[in-house]
C-alpha cells in the first residue's frame, strides 16, 4: 500500500519519480487549517508524518480522502501488543507495515473493537489528570498520550464508517460507493457573535448632542453651607 509520486509533465525541471508513501494506517483528512490555498488536504502516515496536498478541485480532494482511507482500512493489519516496560515515559507502537489478507467483514470488525479499545483509554486518561503542580514532563507526557488516543480513535472510527458503506454498497462498486459516501464535509465555522434587541449594553450609551438629561432625585447633588455650632447665631 503505497503512493508514487511521478513527474509533473507540466514541470520538467522537477525530478522523476520520488520515494513512495506508505498509507497503512494512514488518515487522509480535510486540511481545514491550512488557508494558503484552496481545496488541500492532509496525509497523517503510521509513522505520525504529515503531507499537504492540492486537488484540483473540491470533488476530486474529496475522492482522494474517501479512497486513501478505504484503502487503509482494506489493508491495514492489526496493531503490535502493547510493549510492556518500566519506564513510565510514553511511546507510540510500531504498526505492521505488512498488508492484511483478511477480508473485508474481518477488517470491520478488528477496526471497531480497536475503536472501542481506544474510547475506554481516553476515557481513563481524561480521569487520571496530572498534578498541575507537578513536573513540566509529566505534563507533557500526559497531553502527548492524549493527542495519540483522540487521533487513533479518530483514525478508527474512519476506517469503521467507510467499510460499513463498503460492505452495504456490496464491496464492487468503487464509483457507486464514493458516489453513497459524499464529499468530505467542511469542519463547522464558529458561530458569529451579535448583539440580542433584549439585552442590555454594558456600557452606557452616551446622551445625544444638546439634549438635557433629567437626572432623578437621588443623583442631584445639593451643596450646603456648614455652619459650626459655636457661629450658628451670628447668622
Amino acid at each position: 500500500m503505497v503512493l508514487y509520486f511521478l513527474k509533473d509533465e507540466s514541470r520538467p525541471e522537477t525530478p522523476g519519480a520520488e520515494e513512495p508513501l506508505g498509507v497503512h494506517h494512514a488518515l487522509a483528512e480535510r486540511a481545514s487549517k491550512y488557508t494558503k490555498r484552496p481545496n488541500v488536504f492532509r496525509l497523517q502516515t503510521a509513522d505520525w508524518r504529515v503531507f499537504l496536498f492540492q486537488a484540483p478541485s473540491a470533488e476530486e480532494m474529496s475522492s482522494w480522502i474517501s479512497r486513501i482511507n478505504l484503502v487503509a482500512a482494506l489493508f491495514s493489519s492489526p496493531p503490535f501488543p502493547a510493549a510492556v516496560s518500566s519506564q513510565r515515559r510514553f511511546i507510540r507502537p510500531i504498526l505492521p507495515a505488512a498488508p492484511s489478507r483478511s477480508a473485508p467483514e474481518e477488517q470491520h470488525r478488528s477496526h471497531e473493537t480497536c475503536m472501542d479499545q481506544f474510547a475506554a483509554e481516553l476515557f481513563e486518561h481524561q480521569r487520571n489528570l496530572p498534578d498541575k503542580r507537578g513536573r513540566a514532563r509529566d505534563l507533557d507526557e500526559y497531553r502527548l498520550k492524549k493527542d495519540y488516543l483522540l487521533y487513533e480513535k479518530r483514525r478508527y472510527e474512519t476506517y469503521v464508517q467507510l467499510l460499513e458503506t463498503w460492505l452495504s454498497a456490496g464491496a464492487r462498486d468503487l464509483d457507486g460507493w464514493e458516489a453513497h459516501v459524499g464529499p468530505v464535509d467542511a469542519p463547522p465555522d464558529p458561530p458569529s457573535l451579535t448583539k440580542a434587541h433584549s439585552s442590555p449594553s454594558l456600557a452606557p450609551e452616551a446622551p445625544p448632542a444638546g439634549v438635557r438629561v433629567k437626572r432623578n432625585i437621588s443623583e442631584r447633588r445639593t451643596v450646603r453651607k456648614i455652619v459650626p455650632k459655636r457661629n450658628k447665631n451670628l447668622l
